[in-house]
C-alpha cells in the first residue's frame, strides 16, 4: 500500500464538463487523480439508492466552488491532457 497526503483538490468546469481532481502526494512522486462522475446510483436488493461526490466530507470544502479549466495550475492541465480517453 502507498501512503499518500492530499496537496490540493480543485472542481473545475471545461465548456459543459465538469470534473474533481485531486493532487495528491506519494513518498516519490504526486499524483493527479481526475473524478469525471459526480453522481450516480446503484441498487442494493429492491431499492435504488444515488450517491453525490460532492456531499461526501472529503470534498465539501470544494463543493461551492468552481473555477475555469484556464485557471487550473499548468502541470496539472498538463496531466489532465495527457489523461483523456
Amino acid at each position: 500500500m502507498i501512503r499518500v497526503s492530499r496537496e490540493a483538490v480543485y472542481r473545475f468546469r471545461k465548456g459543459g464538463v465538469e470534473g474533481v481532481v485531486e493532487i495528491v502526494a506519494g513518498p516519490r512522486t504526486r499524483y493527479v487523480v481526475l473524478h469525471k462522475v459526480l453522481k450516480g446510483k446503484y441498487t442494493i436488493e429492491d431499492r435504488e439508492e444515488e450517491w453525490n461526490l460532492l456531499e461526501h466530507q472529503a470534498f465539501k470544502d470544494v463543493k461551492d466552488v468552481v473555477v475555469d479549466y484556464g485557471e487550473l495550475p499548468l502541470d496539472i492541465r498538463r496531466a489532465l491532457a495527457r489523461a483523456r480517453s
